[in-house]
This record gives C-alpha cells, structure tokens and sequence, in this order.
C-alpha cells in the first residue's frame, strides 16, 4: 500500500456510524449515516401532534421510508395513504406532503441527496 492510499481503520466513520455518534436533527430525527449521495434517518417514538397535521411543505430530495412500529398518515400527490408497520413509502422530491402521527411512530427513512 503506497501512502496516498488509505484503509477503513483511518477513516473509521466513512464505513460506519457508532450509535453514540449519531446526531438528533432539528425536528428530533436521529441521523444515521451520510454518504456521497443520500442519506439515511430515523424517526424514533414519534408521538401523535397535539396540533394535529403537519404544514403541507416540500424538499429538494427524495425520501424512501420503512415504518417498523406504529400508524401515520402521509398526505401527497393529492392523496392520503394510511401506513402501518411492514409497510413501505415514496415522497418524491419536490412534492408537497405532510405527515400525520396516528400512533406512536417509528420508520428508517434514506433520502437522496442527502437530507443532512
């Protein structure tokens, strides 16, 4: 191995993230792990809003998500899709959507570009 090359052991954050090395986003997501393209979240015990929906909004990126525990509605394309645990979602980028917490709510969300 010549000196410009380099192994997992010097950049020990490039191939993986330690959960005390996590940071909390400004909306209580936990960001996970960031690569060159996208980016990968978690939304961990999400409680139902008091004030309900969420504002109708948009992102530059495209967010693929998982829901692993609990019901939320996603309102997008004109539609609301009641998600479940097993069940998968698409928020393409650019399109307005909003989440609404019906129970308790956990799900893996990866978003290309990246979100953070």
């Amino acid at each position: 191995m010549t000196n410009s090359e380099s192994t997992s052991q010097d950049k020990p954050n490039q191939y993986k993230l330690s959960r005390s090395e996590t940071q909390h986003g400004k909306d209580g997501q936990h960001h996970l792990i960031k690569g060159e393209k996208g980016s990968v979240r978690l939304w961990h015990n999400e409680e139902p809003s008091v004030n309900d929906d969420k504002t109708m909004h948009k992102h530059e990126y495209e967010t693929l998500g998982y829901v692993i525990s609990g019901r939320v509605e996603l309102l997008v394309g004109g539609q609301t899709i009641a998600l479940e645990p097993g069940d998968s979602y698409c928020v393409p980028s650019g399109a307005e959507h909003a989440f609404h917490i019906l129970e308790t709510l956990t799900a893996v969300e990866t978003t290309t570009p990246s979100a953070f």
